[in-house]
């Protein structure tokens, strides 16, 4: 076991020197590439003056557990905001079956969170795992910097609220996993490495405490899922994002899936998600689309690729979720 242990004044660099020193790797540039029998993949972090450091993984068949060990600030404020994908769906999933690929054995899920670093804080990631995860350390002051007219001291509140709780987490979604797909795949090789990351974790962050107080609100108005409601629901929305190019599946398949009524499913679902199940499923078929436009894909593949066998429809699917169409959104 890889054990990283960082004191709240220590910068992420120090997880090079760590892993560098107990594993083979290639450090260049602020990334750590592992190698040889230790895994795959790399490491990398970036960090800012408003107060805001990242670490990013990228890994796959580690050879052993991977441990940070935040621990406890003192002073000013501290979170760590965490986006992390762990055992990708599409490796587990099997058709009209989903297996629970979000959880492995050890109980490690594929979430986001946020915890307030005066407790500190243990990441683990299992070995023989494939792993996407962004942990981003911000100060108070760093946070309302990097998010303008948001008052952090808004998360205080709310987790001192939720029964003395300091970390809340919940299942990750699409709008996370594209968005870390694509963090992961430009970061090591960006030109604008520094300028690159800011944005992209503007975004997630701001995805994030979206949902954080969605999530406090339903707990403040009783609406509160049990542990394995929030689990039968991820398994239903890690179906809908892997089958983006097949047909709605229908309320009787997802039912089956998530081992609850179609009516507690729909009703539960868009509680937790913010959408209809249909909703939720063709915003995912349509951000795939926008991501083959980015690549300058002709819309009538595209089409095909996210399962269309009709142009038109695709376009005005497109048109009615975006406010135009493919064809001016690639020529604007």
């Amino acid at each position: 076991m890889s054990y990283v242990s960082l004191e709240n004044s220590e910068s992420f660099l120090k997880c090079f020197e760590v892993i560098a020193e107990d594993k083979s790797c290639i450090v260049s540039d602020s990334v750590l590439y592992l190698s040889g029998k230790t895994g795959k993949g790399f490491v990398t972090v970036a960090g800012f003056a408003a107060g805001i450091e990242v670490l990013a993984v990228n890994a796959a068949m580690l050879a052993e557990d991977l441990v940070f060990n935040f621990l406890p600030s003192r002073g000013e404020s501290t979170y760590i905001l965490s986006f992390d994908e762990i055992d990708p769906v599409a490796k587990a999933e099997q058709e009209g079956n989903v297996v629970q690929a979000g959880v492995s054995p050890e109980g490690v899920q594929s979430t986001v969170s946020i915890t307030d670093l005066a407790y500190g804080k243990v990441v683990t990631y299992p070995k023989e795992k494939v792993i996407r995860s962004l942990i981003v350390k911000v100060r108070r002051s760093g946070l309302e910097r990097l998010i303008q007219d948001f008052d952090a001291g808004a998360i205080q509140s709310v987790l001192e609220s939720s029964g003395n709780e300091h970390s809340v987490s919940w299942p990750i979604n699409f709008k996370y996993r594209l968005l870390l797909e694509d963090f992961m795949a430009e970061i090591v090789q960006h030109p604008f490495r520094e300028l690159f990351t800011i944005r992209n974790i503007s975004i997630l962050v701001e995805y994030l405490l979206q949902q954080f107080f969605v999530m406090d609100k339903l707990g403040r108005d009783g609406n509160v899922l049990s542990m394995q409601d929030t689990h039968s629901l991820s398994q239903v929305e890690q179906y809908l994002c892997l089958h983006y190019r097949k047909e709605f599946p229908g309320i009787e398949k997802l039912s089956r899936i998530s081992a609850m009524s179609p009516t507690s499913l729909k009703t539960k679902f868009k509680r937790y998600y913010g959408e209809t199940l249909f909703s939720y499923y063709q915003k995912n078929k349509l951000e795939h689309a926008r991501k083959l436009l980015d690549n300058k894909v002709p819309v009538k593949v595209v089409a095909t690729e996210i399962g269309y066998s009709n142009p038109s429809h695709f376009t005005l699917a497109f048109k009615k979720e975006y406010g135009f169409s493919p064809w001016h959104y690639l020529n604007p």
